[in-house]
């Protein structure tokens, strides 16, 4: 089994070249937000809002939302957390999630790696100095789709 892997290094499996045809993940938000960094920003703070009315985000948290400098970067503080009053991190945890899984609705990437991401989040949960505890960094996840033209939209 092991020789016959070792073979196939090197080679591009059938597989590999199907993944060669544009497919994305791509959120369904991002179909109505559109590629505004500045819109995706402000529609993540009303869906957290949204959330929290909801009983569905840790009362506690808030979320701060800044473009990074490299204009493809979401930089995003949960604050009002601390491992003080968050020992287990669950609540930190949730509200990490949250906002990422909120945030790939919004996103678009091209699964080959030969488009960028429309953005990449950096989300970080800092204490009541703004020291980060805890960190989620990525791009999305969600369905695969085929999106050629979508995600064409977003190359740089």
């Amino acid at each position: 089994m092991l020789s016959a892997f070792a073979e196939n290094i090197g080679r591009r499996a059938p597989m590999i070249d199907s993944v060669q045809q544009t497919l994305c993940i791509t959120g369904t938000d991002h179909l109505e937000i559109g590629a505004s960094l500045a819109a995706i920003a402000a529609h993540l703070v009303q869906e957290v809002r949204e959330l929290r009315e909801r009983g569905e985000f840790p009362e506690r948290a808030s979320v701060q939302i800044d473009i990074g400098p490299q204009e493809r970067l979401l930089d995003i503080l949960i604050t009002g957390l601390s491992p003080e009053n968050d020992p287990d991190r669950r609540e930190t945890v949730a509200a990490l999630c949250a906002v990422f899984e909120l945030a790939s609705h919004a996103n678009v990437i091209d699964i080959t790696g030969a488009i960028a991401p429309l953005f990449t989040n950096r989300i970080l949960a800092v204490d009541e100095q703004g020291v980060p505890y805890a960190g989620l960094i990525g791009a999305g996840l969600g369905d695969i789709h085929p999106g050629e033209v979508t995600c064409r939209q977003v190359s740089p």
